[in-house]
């Protein structure tokens, strides 16, 4: 959830929002549900309310999916609700 503009410059951290599969019911806009697909084996909630910026090292594994563009939107509409940023 960071600018490109950290990645380009190899920023030792990065912006993340968490995934839980702790599901829970119309929880918008603190969740927002992502189906199980490609590398998600389970149903999941992206944790709009658990923003975390964590060491680069801590990042392992590949890529669990891409996001539709839809789904990037409603994330920032979201996320920009949340830090009353709208």
């Amino acid at each position: 959830m960071q600018s490109n503009l950290l990645n380009d410059i190899e920023h030792p951290s990065t912006t993340i929002l968490p995934l839980t599969t702790q599901l829970i019911e119309d929880a918008a806009p603190l969740r927002f549900r992502i189906a199980s697909r490609d590398g998600l084996k389970h149903d999941s909630d992206v944790m709009l309310d658990q923003t975390r910026t964590i060491d680069n090292r801590r990042i392992s594994g590949d890529m669990l999916s891409i996001l539709t563009r839809q789904e990037m939107d409603k994330i920032e509409l979201y996320w920009r609700i949340v830090l009353d940023l709208e």
